[in-house]
């Protein structure tokens, strides 16, 4: 993630993106889009960082295990209350909460 003011919007709906995506720099983003421009052959993934790609590669290579890790995240958040003011997660957050009973 990059920030840029489409995430005001979202933070200011409830779903900001702090504590679940990192900020990315402006220079790792533009250092991604030379790699890729400049490549003999295109590439599959591009990520700005290291741990970027370790990312794409587990939700390639792993997709199971990248989706527990993204509900893990998504119930800590729940959990949390990060997104009790958010009206756009309200149907998640009671599904998530009844299937807690």
């Amino acid at each position: 993630m990059v920030a840029s003011p489409i995430h005001d919007t979202t933070a200011e709906a409830g779903l900001s993106l702090s504590g679940v995506s990192r900020l990315e720099t402006v220079e790792g983003v533009v250092a991604a889009i030379l790699r890729t421009a400049t490549a003999r052959r295109a590439p599959r993934d591009v990520a700005t960082t290291p741990r970027g790609r370790l990312e794409l590669a587990l939700a390639r290579h792993a997709p199971a295990l990248a989706d527990r890790l993204v509900r893990r995240t998504v119930a800590g958040r729940i959990a949390a209350g990060d997104l009790d003011a958010a009206p756009l997660a309200a149907g998640m957050v009671r599904r998530h909460r009844e299937a807690r009973r």
